[in-house]
């Protein structure tokens, strides 16, 4: 029997052969049938019993629907439309109609469209007042690009629950402009799945099990015009698992396209755990244990709302960076939408990201985007220039060039960066050329990634250098390699055969700070392996170190001070202009302040009060000498309280400038471990506010604990300004001191030089 056969048997003769049409049904949607002669089958019963007529009377629609529901049970779910009388309840209308209702959503979900519109046209026409029924055509008319329908079908469905006509035509514009975003959305999903970076890239580059069935539910949403809220679920859970994993390259056309859906729907309201969750997470962060702040967060992640809120996304990017998740971090920034400040951080951060990797073209692109989305951000210019000459200096055309040349690893800050950074690299570079002979030498940033590339140019060069500073420090630039500032792997540094060292390194942590876990001991017993030495800057970070290795490695650590305290030895500068001028230079830090000052800031500054006044009551001179922007926040605190210093700003000139600064002044009192180092290394007198631990360790080192001034002390303006008026006092003597205790930092220097370039 034909389908056509069972509506013309069902039309004439109303339930009579209902017993052949369940014989008949079964064999032709049986579970061995195609899908077409089921859609035929499906078409003809349903199309027949549900059809109204003038000539039909009331016991032959009944009997008819009776029959709808005697085929429903009968089919035993073999039907792809039929599936759904399986479930445990039936949604929306009970009865034939609900059930009828329920088979066309189910055809609209599983994207038989045609069938869908045929039958719910049939549908309307017989109950006309069905919200269910005209939500379910307006939904196929947008699914046909039929705007205008769907809108006045949707209409009809929402009037029964809003009888404010205002009210009435904000939820239809509302559905419309919700419906347009996930049909976009919808489209660029599915465009996604069919290409070859879709499911193909999926499976070429190895991604695991739940990340393929969480593809699979995907694809499967994205041909439902009624699944939306599903298929953006399925998308999130999707990109927070490749996020998570790491595995984010074939995804990139997803994770543009839910930014976009972001884009063009209404705003949501910033979710209420994500406040409580942010701050739990930077009690971790601030504690550099950025693993489990990671771990933490991603918990987080699978809650609705977490990836269109922006301070999740920025916290999450940045977790995922600290843990070397690099191309999850750049694809995480993607989602970003609202303000132009917003867009301007997320694009800067994603240039940062490419730089760090090496991708600087996708940096060059995401600096410009940036600087359109926020013009007046400057830190997006000077990372367009850093990227640059990256990507310069990247480009070797014959590694032979290289073999004269030491490879030097530092942290290299940008224009008007740390003074005491920008001095550093070539303080060590002259201290290497005076012990040795000059030499070319050639940048690599501690912070970018040691990869295949970077390992080949290592190997080429001559040696390689890393250092000097503070690099044993896990919260600046933190990456999941190392642990520490030098962004290498174990797999990379193996492959380092140039000879290799550390010069006037410092264990840089803070009072409070550890390191979380076992990377920086791996990294740094793997290191020592491979280096000829470890050359740390003073005794504490020495002892720190040691305490890490292996007993059998521990000779490998040896006292190399850093380079800035002998500058008058390794750098031409001419002499003091003059002496016994009273010029005294103040310096303040305020990176990591809680950890500088505690709860105790105010108390220090009024400390600082007191000093000024003393100084100038002594009649010596005090200015302040910034080595950062931020340095300043001590001048305009002292400001508020009606003590005016002029300011010294070391970072913003020429280097050399900068030095004679501290080279003139008659005494320098400072909290940066550079401020103490570098005017020493000039000969210039200092004392110090110790906030860190390295202060200690230096003034310790060159016999000298007296010059270090704890900055919690209850009287410190009085013993500042009786030190500092005493040191005046005697400039010229103490400038011969300072020169003597320079001795005993030569030769370690000169010795770890001559040693590496043996």
């Amino acid at each position: 029997m034909s389908p056509d056969s069972i509506r013309r048997a069902l039309v004439r003769r109303g339930s009579g052969l209902a017993a052949t049409v369940v014989n008949e049904t079964s064999r032709l949607v049986g579970a061995r049938a195609d899908g077409v002669r089921r859609a035929d089958a499906n078409r003809a019963f349903l199309g027949a019993v549900e059809s109204t007529g003038a000539h039909l009377g009331a016991r032959t629609v009944r009997a008819r629907r009776n029959l709808l529901e005697h085929l429903l049970r009968a089919d035993g779910g073999t039907t792809r439309f039929a599936l759904a009388t399986g479930r445990a309840g039936w949604a929306g209308t009970s009865g034939a109609f609900g059930k009828a209702l329920t088979l066309v959503e189910t055809a609209v979900d599983e994207n038989e469209l045609p069938y869908a519109a045929g039958v719910v046209e049939q549908l309307v026409t017989e109950r006309p007042q069905s919200p269910r029924a005209h939500d379910l055509r307006g939904t196929l008319n947008a699914a046909a690009g039929d705007w205008a329908a769907a809108r006045k079908d949707w209409r009809l469905a929402a009037r029964r629950d809003a009888t404010d006509p205002e009210v009435l035509r904000k939820a239809v514009a509302a559905r419309v402009d919700r419906e347009k975003a996930l049909a976009t959305f919808r489209g660029a999903v599915l465009r996604w799945s069919a290409t070859a970076d879709g499911i193909d890239g999926i499976d070429a580059d190895g991604v695991d099990d739940p990340a393929r069935d969480l593809v699979d539910q995907v694809r499967a949403a994205a041909r439902g015009p009624r699944r939306g809220d599903e298929l953006e679920a399925g998308v999130e859970a999707l990109l927070v698992h490749s996020a998570v994993v790491d595995r984010t390259d074939a995804l990139g056309a997803l994770f543009d396209a839910y930014a976009g859906l972001g884009r063009r729907s209404a705003p949501r309201p910033e979710p209420e755990w994500l406040g409580r969750a942010l701050k739990e997470v930077a009690v971790l962060s601030d504690d550099a244990d950025y693993p489990s702040a990671a771990v933490l967060l991603e918990r987080s992640s699978t809650a609705r709302g977490a990836l269109r809120a922006n301070p999740f996304l920025f916290t999450w990017a940045r977790l995922l960076s600290a843990t070397s998740r690099y191309g999850a971090a750049d694809a995480v920034l993607r989602l970003v939408t609202g303000p132009s400040e917003d867009l301007g951080q997320a694009r800067f951060q994603r240039a940062r990201t490419a730089w760090v990797t090496h991708r600087y073209a996708d940096g060059e692109a995401a600096a410009r985007a940036a600087l359109e989305a926020d013009p007046g951000r400057r830190a997006a210019t000077r990372m367009l220039d850093q990227i640059r000459t990256a990507a310069e200096r990247r480009d070797v055309a014959d590694l032979g060039d290289l073999a004269d040349s030491v490879a030097h690893v530092a942290f290299y800050p940008g224009p008007s960066g740390n003074f005491g950074d920008v001095v550093l690299p070539m303080a060590l570079r002259d201290a290497v050329e005076t012990a040795t002979t000059p030499v070319g030498w050639r940048p690599y940033h501690a912070h970018q990634v040691v990869d295949d590339v970077t390992v080949a140019q290592f190997n080429a060069h001559r040696a390689v250098v890393v250092g000097g500073g503070g690099l044993f420090l896990p919260d600046t630039s933190p990456n999941g390699s190392s642990g520490w500032q030098w962004n290498v792997d174990d797999a990379h540094l193996d492959r380092i055969t140039a000879p290799l060292a550390l010069f006037g390194v410092g264990y840089n942590l803070f009072p409070g700070q550890t390191f979380k876990g076992t990377l920086f001991q791996e990294s740094i017993t793997r290191l020592a392996e491979k280096a000829r030495y470890l050359g740390l800057r003073n005794h504490g970070s020495i002892d720190q170190v040691r305490s890490l290795l292996p007993s059998s490695l521990e000779d490998k650590v040896r006292y190399v001070p850093c380079p800035t305290t002998v500058m008058s030895r390794v750098r031409p500068v001419d002499a003091p202009r003059s002496t016994g001028a009273g010029r005294v230079l103040l310096n303040a830090a305020f990176d990591r302040s809680s950890r500088r000052f505690g709860g105790s800031y105010q108390d220090f500054l009024q400390e600082m009060v007191r000093l000024v006044d003393g100084v100038r009551a002594g009649g010596a001179e005090i200015a302040f000498a910034a080595h950062l922007a931020s340095d300043e926040r001590l001048v305009d605190d002292l400001a508020g309280l009606d003590r005016e210093l002029p300011v010294e700003r070391l970072y913003a000139g020429p280097p050399d400038e900068s030095l004679a600064v501290y080279r003139d002044a008659s005494l320098v009192i400072g909290m940066r471990g550079h401020a103490t180092m570098i005017p020493f290394g000039l000969g210039t007198p200092v004392l110090s506010i110790v906030t860190h631990p390295k202060m200690r360790y230096f003034l310790d080192d060159v016999g000298r604990p007296a010059w270090a001034f704890d900055a919690h002390l209850p009287d410190l303006g009085e013993r500042l300004t009786e030190a500092a008026l005493d040191t005046v006092a005697r400039e010229d003597e103490v400038r011969r001191e300072v020169h003597k205790l320079q001795d005993q930092l030569v030769e370690p220097v000169f010795s770890a030089a001559r040693d590496l370039l043996a």
